[in-house]
């Protein structure tokens, strides 16, 4: 392995720590937010008490998001619950290995947090599911060519991880039920992470049909793989931004209008989940 797909007991406790040292009572976080995609952390928070960019995490690549994330780590409260949002994430695409998609969740996760919600944008394989609307994963299909646990198990309880039950069931009914409340156009299904940058072509298109994939993206599985492994719960959303590749004569990508509002709508569901009072969470 190279030294970022290496990660040691001593690099883990380093980021830990640099999360406890700037983001005071973190031990007592309900609730992380990860943002993807065309997604905005913009008017989640009633209160903001730090916000620091995710490069400075330690053992983290001192680089810029070459899929245009913000990359950034907030800290405050939502609806009287402890919100930690992290703003954007690494992808395996762009050449960094698996830490740095991972180790945000893994140093989280250290200092406390129970319990996930992952956001991602993706495409729509299903015909039931278009633009503009969203999907709680219930299951996913990890096509990355990699496990977030491999090499790791020096840290984690347990060598072998059961993936029955990765998505909370208890998050994921207790999310969508909030959100429907907004006027969200929500339901849940299959996410297929694929290595990327690319998109896939038709004929991969219909090969993830066949195994069971509703949706196409590039990230969510390492994080919420890691945070499961590590006893937390975990919800996921796809804002769904386009079509897949074959799936309509129109445009494939995703339009900057439909991420913009759809962002804009996910942010309104998770205000409304925890004003709701989000029962669901530890």
């Amino acid at each position: 392995m190279s030294g970022m797909e290496r990660l040691t007991r001593i690099q883990l406790e380093e980021a830990t720590d640099f999360l406890a040292h700037e983001l005071p009572f973190i031990n007592t976080v309900d609730l992380v937010v990860q943002f993807g995609s065309g997604q905005t952390a913009d008017g989640l928070l009633d209160e903001e008490w730090n916000r620091l960019p995710l490069q400075h995490m330690p053992h983290m690549p001192f680089e810029e998001s070459l899929a245009n994330h913000r990359l950034e780590i907030i800290w405050g409260t939502l609806a009287g619950r402890k919100v930690l949002v992290l703003a954007g994430r690494y992808h395996m695409y762009e050449g960094y290995g698996r830490i740095p998609c991972v180790l945000p969740i893994w140093a989280a996760a250290h200092c406390g947090a129970r319990n996930f919600l992952l956001t991602n944008a993706s495409a729509a394989i299903s015909d039931e599911l278009q633009p503009g609307n969203f999907l709680c994963l219930a299951d996913h299909i990890n096509n990355l060519g990699v496990s977030p646990l491999a090499g790791l198990q020096h840290l984690l309880n347990t060598p072998y991880i059961d993936m029955t039950r990765t998505y909370s069931p208890e998050l994921r009914d207790d999310f969508m039920a909030a959100a429907r409340k907004t006027g969200l156009t929500i339901q849940s299904g299959v996410y297929m992470a694929n290595l990327g940058p690319h998109f896939e072509t038709p004929a991969e298109v219909r090969m993830a049909e066949t195994i069971g994939a509703d949706v196409l993206g590039m990230s969510t599985v390492l994080e919420a793989t890691t945070a499961h492994a590590l006893k937390a719960r975990v919800a996921a959303v796809s804002m769904i931004c386009n079509h897949a590749t074959g799936r309509k004569a129109s445009e494939n990508s995703p339009t900057a209008e439909i991420l913009r509002e759809s962002g804009r709508r996910l942010v309104a569901a998770i205000r409304a989940w925890l004003a709701d009072g989000a029962s669901s969470l530890l």
